[in-house]
């Protein structure tokens, strides 16, 4: 039988998935993206016992059918993307209905229901993540990749490109080139992880963090208490847009809060300026801080590769001073 795996959308998945499987005694073919062909039978004591691992690495078994075929969707759109030049330069909309045997009409109306974007947007969404990769490889120019993504010309490729990313492809590459300070400029030693041992830097080496936050009493709060630490260097800013606009200033680390449009309604989420961030620069470590604490809404920011999620109450700045210490001392600036 088939079962669905949702979050295994990588190759490094696969083999994630794989060790689960085996740990199990189970036997099995793993057929694509989110799918795996189990050889035995799946009893409800095995499913619950393999929800469980698969839930403790981060991955998730579906039951629900409409559920499986937005994953579905979203896996064809990966595969045509990321791993398969010629796919994508089919009719998509033909091809998936033809991989699904089902209507497209129904297809993008399912996953626009369920996901509050057209099939349409998530395909741009991972072909503008396929010109980011190819741009940053420096192999090809951007008509090379303009035809290898099946663009109608440079000028759609870049013109989509600046609409939904912020930034032209020329602007982008000064972005990725601009590197930020190397661990060891940051702190002492990456093998000490108390904050106190990063005080002897120079000013020279001080760890630059933004702090994005639209509640004005709670950003100074913060902001003055990191700046009682002579280590650090800070820049606040109330909207995610602003936040965007100064990333060139290559910070070193982003605390993030996690509503950001209390104040300014249309202004970007945390969310949103996370996923934006992360496309420009995804080796940024982000923070994210939040009243909400809820285990759903930091799994999903954890999914969306936040290094952390901080509750706001009066541990904050003690919690967050751990985090960052971790980020250093562990180098996992430069990595995530």
């Amino acid at each position: 039988m088939t079962i669905y795996i949702k979050y295994m959308v990588s190759n490094r998945c696969k083999l994630a998935v794989k060790e689960i499987f085996i740990k199990m005694g189970l036997h099995f073919n793993i057929i694509g993206l989110g799918e795996v062909d189990v050889m035995e039978h799946i009893t409800p004591e095995l499913r619950a016992h393999l929800r469980a691992e698969l839930s403790n690495n981060g991955f998730e078994l579906m039951d629900d059918n409409k559920v499986i075929l937005i994953e579905q969707i979203k896996n064809i759109v990966i595969e045509t993307t990321q791993q398969n030049d010629n796919a994508v330069k089919i009719n998509f909309s033909h091809y998936l209905s033809e991989k699904l045997n089902l209507g497209y009409a129904y297809l993008s109306n399912l996953f626009s229901e369920v996901q509050g974007t057209t099939i349409e947007q998530y395909l741009i969404a991972h072909k503008l993540e396929k010109v980011k990769e190819l741009l940053s490889y420096g192999e090809l120019s951007i008509t090379d990749i303009s035809e290898k993504l099946n663009y109608s010309s440079v000028a759609h490729l870049s013109s989509q490109f600046k609409k939904n990313i912020g930034v032209s492809p020329s602007n982008f590459l000064k972005l990725k080139s601009s590197q930020r300070k190397p661990i060891e400029e940051i702190g002492e030693s990456p093998n000490k992880t108390s904050l106190s041992t990063l005080y002897k830097t120079t000013n020279e080496h001080k760890i630059k963090i933004f702090i994005v936050d639209d509640d004005p009493v709670f950003l100074k709060f913060i902001e003055i208490q990191f700046l009682e630490k002579e280590i650090f260097v800070i820049e606040t800013y109330k909207t995610g847009e602003l936040c965007l606009k100064n990333l060139a200033d290559a910070p070193d680390i982003i605390i993030l809060d996690y509503n950001l449009n209390n104040v300014i309604k249309n202004a970007m989420t945390g969310l949103e300026t996370l996923d934006k961030i992360k496309s420009l620069n995804a080796a940024i470590p982000i923070i994210i801080l939040s009243s909400q604490d809820q285990i759903d809404i930091a799994v999903e920011f954890l999914h969306h590769k936040a290094v952390d999620y901080v509750i706001k109450n009066e541990t904050a700045f003690l919690r967050l001073q751990k985090i960052i210490t971790y980020i250093v001392s562990k180098e996992t600036i430069g990595l995530i």
